[in-house]
């Protein structure tokens, strides 16, 4: 079995693109119900328990990594606990890319909730199978939001975390979903998006609080075009929204994901590490910043 450092201080084994049991230890479940709809909006409020698919909902089961390891957060932590990173997953679902990416941020003193975007009842394990799961999500922005929304809502209810210092990160899908959360005005201190949809059915809600927002795109991306890029501007403009756009000219779709590998191809996604390794440095300062001056 890979090597991996239970400290979440670095993370030294295969990066894996789809859900992989074997890592099932890494972590602490964190069960919740996500609205299975955007029509069951009602049942979005319910999200301690395991429900069923019988009120509106799905039973999600993300991944909880703490500074200290695997124990509980330290309930008398500064400022009353620890700051939490929502982290969102892209169109693969949970992988090895997902829980090397919670070592960074845990590294750098965040409690860290990989959230479920799916539900436990779709795992995908090949390329079809997470279209599949894809494409309910990225036609419905409504549902998207929703399903982050309540990752957000569990991450803020575990004992020892700062539920007033709540950051939201995400790739690709779950960069869209970050988005979302922000244009609904969630309750967050900053929101970092690496390739994530820009374009939305949702549009930024009038007078809502919205928190500042970074945003990594790739100049080579087969899956968010750049045309995308000025409407996206406009609306977070026009809603006053401090948004820092960065273009990575060079890279393309899931440069942060090393399971891709490294080989250029125009129409498919692909790893880039200088740009990863940038990205990851501005996502740090970004977040930091955002709690020092919120």
């Amino acid at each position: 079995m890979d090597r991996k450092d239970v400290g979440m201080g670095a993370w030294s084994g295969a990066i894996g693109l789809f859900a992989d049991d074997s890592l099932a230890w890494a972590g602490r479940a964190v069960a919740y119900a996500a609205p299975a709809s955007s029509a069951s909006l009602a049942s979005s409020a319910n999200v301690e328990g395991a429900a069923g698919p019988g009120d509106g909902t799905v039973d999600c089961e993300g991944r909880l990594f703490l500074p200290g390891g695997f124990g509980a957060v330290d309930r008398e932590g500064p400022r009353g606990g620890v700051p939490g990173v929502l982290l969102l997953h892209e169109y693969t679902g949970f992988g090895g890319y997902l829980f090397r990416s919670a070592a960074r941020l845990v590294q750098a003193g965040y409690a860290v909730l990989c959230a479920d975007l799916y539900g436990t009842a779709l795992r995908p394990t090949d390329i079809e199978q997470a279209r599949a799961c894809l494409r309910p999500l990225r036609d419905d922005r409504a549902l998207l939001h929703l399903r982050a929304r309540a990752g957000l809502d569990a991450l803020a209810g575990v004992p020892g975390v700062d539920a007033a210092r709540l950051l939201a990160m995400g790739f690709s899908l779950g960069g869209g979903a970050t988005l979302e959360l922000v244009r609904a005005g969630a309750p967050l201190r900053g929101a970092a998006s690496m390739y994530g949809y820009l374009s939305s059915s949702q549009p930024v809600a009038p007078g809502a609080a919205h928190c500042p927002v970074l945003v990594h795109l790739a100049g080579h991306d087969h899956v968010i075009p750049l045309r995308d890029v000025e409407p996206f501007v406009r609306e977070m403009s026009a809603a006053n929204v401090d948004c820092r756009v960065v273009l990575h000219a060079g890279a393309g779709h899931g440069f942060c994901n090393a399971a891709y590998g490294t080989d250029f191809t125009a129409m498919a996604s692909w790893h880039c590490p200088r740009t990863e390794s940038r990205a990851w440095d501005g996502v740090l300062r970004f977040f930091a910043e955002c709690l020092k001056n919120n």
